[in-house]
C-alpha cells in the first residue's frame, strides 16, 4: 500500500515537472514574440524620428554649406586683399631699403673719394718729404765732407803754419849768418892776399884756408836760403789753394 502510494506521488511530481517545463517554453516564446513586436514598433517609431532628424540636419548642413561658401568667398577676398596689402608693404619696404642702401652706397662712395683725396695728399706730402729728406741728406753729406775737409785743411794748415814758421825762423838764422859771414869773407880775402904777397907780418898762414871755409859756408848758406825760400813759396801756394790766404 505504501509502495503504491509512493508510485502515485512520483507520477504526480513528473507531471508537475513536465507542466513546469512547458510553461517555461510558452513564457519564452511569448517573451520572444513580445520583444520582436516591441522592436518592430520601436523600429518604426525610431525610423520616423531619425528621418525627421536627418531632414533637419540636412537642411542645417545645406545652410552651413551656403554660409561656409559665402564665408569662404569673403575669406578668399579678405586673404587676397591682405596678401596685396602685404605685398604692397613688402614692395614699399624693399624700395625704401633699396633707396636707403643706394643712399648709403652714395655716401660711402663720397667718403671713399674724400679718403682717396686725403691719401693722394698724404702721398704727395710723403713724396715731398722724401725729396726734402734726400736734399737734407745730400746737404748733410756735403757738410760732412766739407767739415772733414775743413778739419783736414785745419790740420794741414796747422802743419803748414808750423812748418812755415820753422822755415822762416831757419831762413832768418841762415840769412843772419850769411849777413855776418859776407863782411868776414872780405877781411879773410885781404888777409889771404897779404899772406900770399908776403908784404905783411900780420898775415897768418891759415888766412886762405879760413877764406876757403868761409866761401864754402857762404855757398851752403845761399843754397839753404834758396831751398827755404822755395819751401815758403810752395807753402804760400798751398795756403792759397786751401783758402787760407
Amino acid at each position: 500500500m505504501d509502495h503504491h502510494n509512493n508510485i502515485d506521488d512520483n507520477e504526480d511530481v513528473v507531471v508537475i515537472e513536465q507542466r513546469d517545463k512547458r510553461t517555461y517554453i510558452y513564457i519564452g516564446i511569448a517573451a520572444v514574440l513580445g520583444l520582436a513586436l516591441g522592436g518592430l514598433i520601436g523600429s518604426t517609431l525610431t525610423s520616423s524620428k531619425w528621418q525627421s532628424a536627418y531632414d533637419s540636419l540636412n537642411h542645417k548642413y545645406e545652410q552651413l554649406t551656403d554660409k561656409n561658401s559665402d564665408i569662404s568667398k569673403q575669406a578668399q577676398s579678405d586673404l587676397a586683399q591682405a596678401n596685396q596689402q602685404l605685398q604692397d608693404k613688402i614692395d614699399a619696404a624693399v624700395t625704401k631699403a633699396t633707396e636707403d642702401k643706394q643712399s648709403q652706397i652714395t655716401k660711402l662712395e663720397k667718403e671713399v673719394a674724400e679718403l682717396e683725396k686725403v691719401n693722394d695728399s698724404l702721398d704727395s706730402k710723403v713724396t715731398n718729404q722724401k725729396a726734402t729728406l734726400a736734399k737734407v741728406d745730400e746737404q748733410k753729406d756735403k757738410l760732412a765732407k766739407k767739415a772733414n775737409l775743413q778739419a783736414s785743411v785745419f790740420e794741414r794748415s796747422r802743419e803748414i803754419f808750423q812748418k812755415e814758421l820753422k822755415t822762416k825762423q831757419e831762413l832768418e838764422k841762415l840769412q843772419k849768418e850769411r849777413d855776418d859771414l859776407a863782411p868776414k869773407i872780405k877781411e879773410l880775402k885781404k888777409a889771404c892776399d897779404l899772406y900770399l904777397a908776403g908784404t905783411s907780418w900780420d898775415a897768418k898762414s891759415d888766412s886762405c884756408d879760413k877764406q876757403d871755409e868761409a866761401k864754402a859756408r857762404l855757398g851752403q848758406l845761399d843754397q839753404m836760403i834758396h831751398v827755404h825760400q822755395m819751401d815758403l813759396k810752395q807753402m804760400k801756394a798751398l795756403s792759397e789753394d786751401i783758402g787760407l790766404k
